[in-house]
């Protein structure tokens, strides 16, 4: 099968840069053609000519500078994919030219061939993704447009003449006589609105697409989409109920900038507004305060009275938090146990304090949680613009690094940044010196939590869950250490001891009798990315004399789709041998549905975020019943994560969910431990 060669569009004035392009692409000629042009205005000649997949821009041409150049090729060809290059690191300007449609960001000078042609094949992918999305949309519309549409005349005077069912139904009328007995007036939300609309109509004859409110007779407010034609003195209008879709658009931008948990600002949202802060601050010349807060001993809380009791306390705090700021402060959850404030305008330090130690005391009061008193503080660092950065991330860092100071302090404070603070850097490098030494000395450890069917209450898998037993800090949970591990290298190791550890005490567990357990292992993304994965895999079993079948991988879903061309092949291979796969956390990432059919994977685990929400939130139960439906279609076994208590089992049951983990039915355990769910 021949494959078809990608036509890109280089618009580039730096002759070194283009040939530096063309040098990177010179090795896959039969893959890529490359067109130049020196100028904007050539540029967008040559794409009214001719049929390009992608284009590569840069950002400061003779005729053009900065994103301005994004809006006249988009006028030229709308549907072409656009990877900006820049010379410059410009979060800010990365930001700007992706919400005006670019769909990649490169800096020059960090530029390798893998990187250009990674960036291209995903700009052209993502593009005809979303141009897939749009089609698809708009088919539901018009399907939607059909079947919900409500039908009325009105004359000017405003008498409505006729109503259909449709649109009685719609208002919540008892019958189209009744709905004709009102006044077109009523159904708007001034008087002013419909003769605006009158006007319109009397102008050109016809109004499309345009929304409004109206209140049904019982008072429930809809927004409907009005298109209204005049003939004559006759207006002939058209009506549909957008009300669950505008509900649906404003859950969707709600949750793309909001935490889940706590609804408060998440961090993409926190770095808007903090730009936005800098912006004012610079011009004015004022202060802006980052304040970082992290609550003491959150980890010993969350192990004590599970995971839901310790997402309950986090709501608690983000509630209370909120009663310390101004309304012109924004406070946002980075994830775990930690927030952050923005302080917009301040006129001194001392100004900054006093909300410090506001919030401090608002934690002298308790938190009761499940009729559990809990007592917590926080540790705040704060850092300042611009003494002591220019940029959101870095003011974030600092205000962190500021933060680790008060926890060294004693917890229960706050603590300014200054340029000597590098305790956290020291420690990171010495946490990192010790699991170094930590794995070589063996003091990595596995627990194994079980996989419970809920068909026959037996246990045929067993997850696989690393520990770090720290001679000076004790018992480490994963979350402690693993983000450490992947940017220190040490991950690869930690992987393949992982790997090796829970096959080997798989087959001591066969030998012993329970010959029909499978061990499930999370590896990391970086495993997978490696060309040696499946070897590895398969040297390990042959050495553990481990039946291959007996052995499952959890992936995420970031994981599959980071290089989905490269992930398929690698695990179809694997799958043939009869190494199990399965998809973890699976509704929090991003998965195609279309490569998910492709993929060699026996089970999905539904995220812990939706078993918790099952008792509190409709939408949870109806995304979980989505999700089941899905995987079941597709012949795929589901695992429920994170199962806490008895109900959510019981509506788990009644989903017809095949199987579940959680501390309902124990904790991670030890190997000797674990030997009890087998017998």
């Amino acid at each position: 099968m021949t494959t078809k060669k990608l036509h890109i569009l280089l618009i580039e004035d730096n002759p070194g840069d283009v040939r530096l392009i063309q040098e990177m692409l010179g090795k896959v000629k039969k893959e890529y053609s490359l067109e130049h042009a020196g100028t904007l205005a050539e540029g967008l000649d040559k794409l009214s000519k001719g049929l390009f997949d992608v284009t590569l821009l840069d950002m400061n041409l003779p005729d053009s500078s900065g994103i301005d150049s994004i809006p006249e090729i988009k006028k030229i060809s709308p549907k072409i994919p656009i990877v900006m290059l820049t010379g410059f690191d410009d979060e800010e300007t990365a930001v700007a030219a992706l919400h005006l449609g670019v769909q990649d960001y490169l800096i020059k000078d960090r530029i390798d061939r893998t990187l250009l042609l990674r960036s291209l094949r995903y700009s052209i992918e993502r593009k005809r993704t979303l141009d897939a999305l749009v089609e698809s949309e708009e088919k539901y519309k018009s399907l939607v447009d059909n079947a919900l549409t409500g039908v009325y005349k009105t004359n000017l005077d405003g008498d409505i003449l006729f109503a259909n069912h449709a649109l009685t139904e719609m208002l919540e009328y008892e019958s189209p006589e009744e709905l004709m007995s009102l006044r077109a007036f009523s159904l708007y939300r001034t008087p002013e609105e419909r003769n605006n609309l009158i006007g319109t109509l009397q102008k050109t004859g016809k109004v499309t697409n345009y929304e409004m409110e109206a209140v049904t007779k019982t008072g429930k407010p809809k927004n409907l989409l009005l298109s209204l034609t005049l003939i004559g003195d006759v207006i002939s209008g058209m009506i549909i109920d957008i009300t669950d879709r505008k509900r649906m658009e404003e859950t969707i931008k709600h949750q793309a900038f909001h935490d889940i948990l706590t609804g408060l600002p998440n961090r993409l949202l926190f770095l808007d507004h903090l730009v936005l802060a800098l912006k004012q601050a610079s011009r004015d010349h004022h202060m802006v305060a980052v304040m970082y807060l992290d609550l003491d001993n959150f980890k010993e809380i969350n192990d004590s009275l599970g995971h839901a009791s310790g997402d309950e306390l986090l709501t608690a705090v983000a509630q209370r938090l909120k009663t310390c700021l101004r309304d012109s402060d924004t406070i946002a959850r980075l994830g775990g146990d930690e927030y952050c404030i923005l302080l917009s305008k301040t006129d001194s330090e001392d100004d900054i304090t006093v909300i410090a130690k506001k919030t401090i005391l608002a934690f002298r009061q308790p938190f009761v949680i499940d009729d559990h008193t809990i007592h917590t503080s926080t540790s705040i660092g704060i850092s300042l613009y611009p003494s002591d950065g220019n940029d959101p991330e870095a003011l974030i860092k600092n205000a962190d690094m500021a933060m680790y100071n008060a926890k060294k302090r004693g917890k229960n404070n706050c603590q300014f940044y200054n340029p000597a603070m590098n305790t956290r850097a020291l420690e990171r490098m010495k946490l990192t010196n010790s699991m170094r030494r930590g794995i070589k000395s063996g003091e990595l450890v596995l627990h194994y939590q079980p996989q419970v069917s809920l068909d026959t209450g037996k246990v045929r898998y067993a997850e696989a869950l690393v520990r770090w037993q720290n001679p000076e800090t004790g018992m480490l949970a994963p979350m402690q250490f693993i983000p450490l591990a992947e940017e220190s290298g040490l991950i690869s190791e930690i992987d393949e001891w992982v790997l090796r550890t829970a096959c080997a005490q798989n087959r001591e567990w066969q030998k012993a009798g329970y010959s029909e357990i499978c061990v499930m292992v999370n590896l990391s993304p970086r495993h997978f990315q490696r060309p040696d994965f499946m070897e590895t895999v398969s040297d390990i079993l042959e050495e553990t004399g481990l039946p291959s079948q007996s052995l499952g991988i959890e992936i995420t879903e970031r994981t599959v789709m980071k290089d989905i061309e490269l992930t398929i092949p690698s695990l179809t291979k694997l799958s043939k041998t009869g190494v199990r796969f399965c998809i973890d956390d699976f509704g929090v990432g991003y998965s195609s549905l279309n490569y998910l059919k492709k993929l060699p994977v026996q089970m999905l685990k539904i995220d812990k975020s939706f078993i918790l929400g099952l008792s509190s939130d409709p939408d949870y139960k109806t995304i979980t019943n989505a999700i089941i439906n899905l995987a079941h279609s597709l012949k795929l076994k589901v695992v429920a994560e994170g199962v806490e208590n008895e109900d959510q089992l019981a509506f788990l049951q009644i989903l017809r969910c095949d199987e579940a983990q959680g501390f309902h039915f124990s904790r991670p355990v030890p190997a000797d431990e674990f030997v009890r769910f087998l017998q």
